[in-house]
């Protein structure tokens, strides 16, 4: 046990990848000082708690890759000791312990300068603070589930529905046995929201203004993925391993007692209900924001081991546990992101002078922080800067852009330095745009020398127009 806690600790702090869109947004976001940072999440559409914490991070350890995912891995390491703790009840801590550790989404999420490892250790703390209240029901305990409950719906909107569910769940449960456990449990619950409200406005902004606009609908199939990726995370031989995975988590919910099947019962309904919802509002369904449900499946996953006879779950669980580590050395060397590609064709003749043009802006956040010159900077749809994304009215301000009118202005501001468009095409909601740009400029500027950079689906290719 200790030689697999250990294997799946390396992982954690351990990436070679450059940050990818969504953490260089992160730490973007974090660099600011908090009143600005607050302002900045208003076009995030993200709640505040893990980039204030970010940001303290920031301010001991620098910027660099490493640095700041290592919170994650530290949020990711602290999560490890509850699993054994809340595995325990019934004899299945070690077993759950090991696969924690070897868990490649767990492990995939403790390496991203991202919320989700801080939202498992938060739903954990939760399961042991209602437990806690069950046992000891009274203020004390309540107060303690009203803390991590605030503090989740602070990191992460998808804590919503979980909340929803559980509160739920916990009123029926008192409706039924009018218990005291059930009252405190309730009254913790409520008192949670309070941590909330100062930040009802912004969300409610943010859910008007903000959202996913790069996902279309996602249909009941997105279940299937999301479900599969808890055992592969996008290693495809890995896949499998789902025919193992998930027989285990329906028996530890089946014959795991009731206290297993309220678990069961509460991740199944909540991954429902965000799914439900979001096809219904159009928004995007991708396994990182189950982080809500995944620590659920997992403690269920080791009660299903555990019930195992010993020969077989001694087998199985070496065997899936190899298997994971496996699919962990994989995911140490893989890269999330062509930023650093562009930027070391970019930086080898990059000028103050030059005029850089992402399109879309979306690949600007983890391009831009490496650079070693600041140029010019401009993106479509324009940003401020955009080393930072604003995804407030995303799409309204993409179909009013128009690509001619950018390139025009470009080439009649360009000074003397060279232009650069950094283009990917196929990017939702588009279209052409990109396309339409890069012939604009070529009309304006005259012909462009292509510099090929090897991408993550092939090969791409970065424009320059040379200085006057």
């Amino acid at each position: 046990m200790l030689l697999v806690v250990a294997a799946g600790l390396v992982p954690r702090f351990w990436s070679t990848s450059p940050l990818w869109l969504d953490e260089a947004q992160s730490v973007a976001i974090s660099r600011l000082p908090p009143a600005e940072l607050l302002t900045a999440l208003r076009g995030d559409g993200a709640p505040p708690l893990y980039y204030l914490i970010l940001h303290g991070w920031i301010a001991l350890v620098g910027t660099g890759d490493t640095a700041v995912r290592a919170l994650s891995g530290l949020f990711a390491t602290a999560a490890l000791p509850l699993f054994h703790l809340l595995g325990r009840r019934r004899g299945a801590g070690p077993v759950t312990l090991v696969l924690a550790a070897a868990n490649p989404w767990l492990v995939r999420y403790a390496t991203e300068a991202r919320p989700y490892a801080l939202v498992v250790l938060l739903v954990l703390l939760g399961v042991l603070a209602l437990a806690a209240v069950h046992r000891r029901p009274g203020p004390v305990s309540a107060l303690a589930l009203a803390v991590v409950t605030g503090l989740l719906l602070l990191t992460h909107y998808w804590a919503l529905f979980l909340y929803a569910v559980v509160g739920v769940g916990v009123l029926g449960w008192l409706l039924h046995r009018r218990c005291r456990a059930a009252g405190w449990s309730l009254a913790g619950l409520a008192a949670g929201v309070v941590p909330f409200l100062p930040w009802l406005p912004t969300f409610l902004h943010q859910s008007r203004h903000t959202g996913t606009p790069w996902s279309g609908r996602s249909g009941p199939q997105v279940l299937l993925h999301v479900v599969v990726d808890w055992s592969a995370t996008e290693v495809r031989p890995a896949m499998a391993l789902v025919l193992v995975t998930w027989p285990l988590m329906v028996r530890g919910a089946l014959a795991g007692g009731r206290r297993a099947r309220w678990i069961g019962a509460a991740g199944a309904a909540t991954l429902l209900l965000a799914v439900g919802v979001a096809w219904l509002t159009r928004s995007a369904v991708v396994s990182r924001y189950t982080a809500v449900v995944v620590p659920l499946a997992l403690l269920l996953l080791g009660l299903g081991a555990t019930l195992l006879p010993k020969l077989w779950r001694i087998v199985l669980v070496t065997g899936l546990t190899v298997a994971w580590l496996a699919v962990d050395a994989v995911l140490v060397g893989r890269p999330r992101t062509d930023a650093a590609a562009v930027a070391g064709v970019l930086n080898r003749q990059l000028t103050d002078a030059d005029t850089v043009i992402f399109c879309p802006d979306q690949l600007g956040p983890d391009v831009v922080r490496r650079l070693h010159h600041r140029p010019r900077l401009l993106s479509l749809p324009e940003q401020d800067w955009p080393g930072r994304l604003d995804w407030t009215d995303y799409r309204q301000r993409i179909e009013a852009q128009d690509p001619v009118e950018l390139a025009r202005r470009i080439a009649a501001g360009r000074g003397g330095g060279a232009v650069w468009l950094v283009p990917r095409y196929g990017y939702r909601p588009f279209g052409e745009r990109c396309e339409q740009l890069g012939r604009a400029l070529a009309e304006a500027l005259g012909p462009a020398r292509p510099y090929p950079v090897a991408s993550l689906t092939g090969s791409e290719v970065i424009w320059r127009w040379a200085p006057r």
